[in-house]
């Protein structure tokens, strides 16, 4: 019973190997399966029927493929079938996978005379020093620019047209750490080589061939540009070491043009890609409907309906639907619909609907419907309907509707509809609010704050209103006041006032300043308002500075009381504001004026 049992694990076991190896042999393309064999004379079909036995396969082909087919002669110890059957038929006869079949037929390669129109050139490529099959080799011919990648057993085929090269041709093939290798061919017609590939010495591969290599493939390495590649494009960009001129060319799409799959190391004076296009560069003009692709450096003038992506120097003008994407320097100009983007230092123009961002030193002029940023240091004027962001010293002027933004020095001018915010300012800030830590031109707008420069908080009284407190902000050149006051009697709803205005301060000594303050308060009765009936005052004062954090100012003032004589509820207060002193009052419409001198004393602290 156990004998038994150990006799069926045995079956068991032999039968799961031979499965296995069923399976494995059925994964290897018929005509890569290797077999030996030898013939001394045998009949073409007793041949076939030999490899069909040791193949595990059959062949299909008409009744007239084998006519006038001489006895076959040939010793072969180990070999693939594609080897074998080309030893045996030359160029006369062809032959494909189809299912379980190798299907014969007979070559067209010829013309009238019998002499061959094609180059059908096929092989393996093995490794110099392991004799292994190498995959993913890039074999090429640059005046037809046809190309072949290896497969995973080393295999390459070409078919190259024999009015395009001549009576004879050089292949050449590439792998990156890899030397370069070239075959010369030297007739048309089926030639099967073996391709010999040596390694190069890793030291070499990493300072010479792979540094190169490297600066090209930034494209490459883009999402957005592997989705518009195929296999054999991305696998030459990777090998190909050559670079290849054409005066013109034009593609479909990327990998469908005339530059075949070798167009990511060709560079073309001229280009038309009806949707993409993929090319090493371009000298003059490249025109694509929708994008644009240049591995190396673009000169003249591009223009993609929708983008411009280069890794190369750029120098002329890039137009796009909606983004130019340059990786290294760009001098001239870009327009871009939605964004311009650059990795390295621009000099020229910049215009976009929506952004302009530079990742290093930008020199020109930026125009953007929504945002500028320069991360780097800038010489440049920045326009936007939105936000400047300027990350890096920067000499020239932001302009925005609603922000500027320099976190280093600016050498200019910062603009905008709203905030300005610099480290340090050599020139001006013109916006609502101004923010800087240092600035050696004067700030304009509703409120400016500099670190280093002017600012008190002051506690002060006059003829009008006996408290007031105010916070002055700026520099000594310009300063900006708010400010609020109150009326201290015994009427039981209080009358109170807020202002704003604008100040001047200069030095009159080591401890004395000479100030000029002009300001607007609106006095209130409680919380009423209803009117616009406004104080202005403007105070001459002389300030002594007794410590760091502490002075004393005292100074004559000048005021003007207009109020709404259809002011009811506030009518009693408009009257007895000004003081008894006041001058001669006029009427004029709808309000009363009134005039006198008066002054102030304040307390300011730091």
């Amino acid at each position: 019973m156990a004998a038994n049992n150990r006799s069926l694990l045995l079956v068991f076991i032999l039968l799961f190997a031979f499965q296995f190896r069923s399976d494995a042999q059925q994964q290897i393309p018929f005509l890569e399966r290797k077999i030996s064999l030898e013939l001394n004379g045998e009949t073409p079909e007793r041949a076939l029927k030999l490899i069909e036995q040791k193949g595990g396969f059959t062949f299909a082909y008409g009744p007239r493929v084998l006519e006038n087919q001489k006895p076959v002669r040939i010793s072969v110890n180990t070999g693939t079938i594609r080897e074998i059957l080309s030893r045996i038929f030359s160029d006369e006869i062809s032959y494909k996978e189809r299912g379980n079949h190798i299907i014969l037929t007979r070559s067209t390669n010829v013309k009238s005379d019998n002499s061959p129109v094609y180059f059908l050139i096929s092989g393996y490529v093995v490794d110099g020093k392991s004799g292994d099959q190498i995959s993913e080799v890039s074999v090429y011919e640059k005046k037809s620019r046809e190309s072949s990648v290896s497969n995973k057993y080393g295999f390459f085929k070409l078919k190259i047209k024999k009015d395009e090269v001549g009576e004879s041709l050089h292949l050449i093939a590439n792998k990156s750490t890899y030397k370069d290798t070239v075959v010369f061919v030297r007739q048309a017609g089926n030639s099967l080589l073996n391709i010999t590939l040596y390694p190069i010495e890793e030291a070499q591969a990493t300072i010479d061939s792979l540094s190169i290599q490297d600066s090209l493939m930034r494209v490459d390495q883009l999402a957005f540009v592997n989705l518009l590649l195929n296999k054999e494009q991305e696998v030459n960009t990777k090998n190909v070491k050559d670079t290849i001129y054409r005066k013109f060319q034009a593609s479909f799409i990327p990998y469908i043009g005339t530059n075949l799959k070798l167009s990511g190391n060709t560079v073309n004076d001229y280009s038309l890609n009806v949707l993409g296009g993929y090319a090493m560069g371009t000298r003059k003009l490249e025109i694509g409907g929708l994008v644009n692709v240049d591995r190396d450096s673009v000169s003249g003038v591009q223009i993609a309906g929708l983008g411009n992506i280069v890794g190369g120097p750029v120098k002329g003008v890039q137009i796009a639907g909606l983004m130019n994407y340059n990786l290294q320097t760009t001098k001239g100009v870009e327009v871009g619909g939605l964004l311009n983007f650059n990795r390295d230092s621009v000099e020229g123009f910049q215009l976009a609907g929506l952004v302009n961002t530079n990742l290093n030193y930008f020199e020109g002029f930026q125009g953007a419907g929504l945002i500028n940023v320069n991360l780097k240091e800038s010489s440049s004027c920045q326009a936007a309907g939105l936000l400047n962001v300027s990350l890096a010293k920067m000499n020239g002027t932001q302009v925005s509707g609603l922000l500027n933004v320099s976190r280093q020095q600016i050498d200019g001018a910062q603009i905008s509809g709203f905030i300005n915010y610099a480290s340090v300012v050599h020139g001006s800030q013109i916006g609502f609010l101004n923010i800087a830590d240092s600035i050696s031109g004067v700030p304009i707008g509703f409120l400016s704050f500099v670190r280093k420069g002017y600012h008190q908080l002051e506690v002060s009284s006059n003829e009008v209103f006996s408290l007031n407190v105010a916070f002055r902000t700026g520099v000594n050149a310009l300063y900006n006041i708010l400010e609020a006051g109150m009326k201290v009697d015994s009427a039981s709803i209080p009358v109170w006032a807020f202002g704003y205005g604008l100040g001047s301060s200069v030095s009159l000594g080591k401890k004395w300043r000479l100030g000029f303050d002009l300001t607007v308060h609106q006095p209130l009765k409680g919380n009423d308002l209803e009117y616009f009936n406004p104080i202005a005052k403007l105070n001459v004062t002389f300030e002594k500075r007794f410590s760091k954090y502490f002075s004393l100012a005292a100074g004559p003032s000048i005021n003007t009381f207009f109020y709404n004589t259809n002011d009811a509820r506030f009518h009693d207060v408009l009257d007895v504001l000004p003081p008894s002193w006041a001058f001669d009052s006029t009427v004029k419409r709808d309000y009363k004026n009134v005039s006198w001198v008066g002054g102030k004393v304040a307390l300011r602290f730091f």
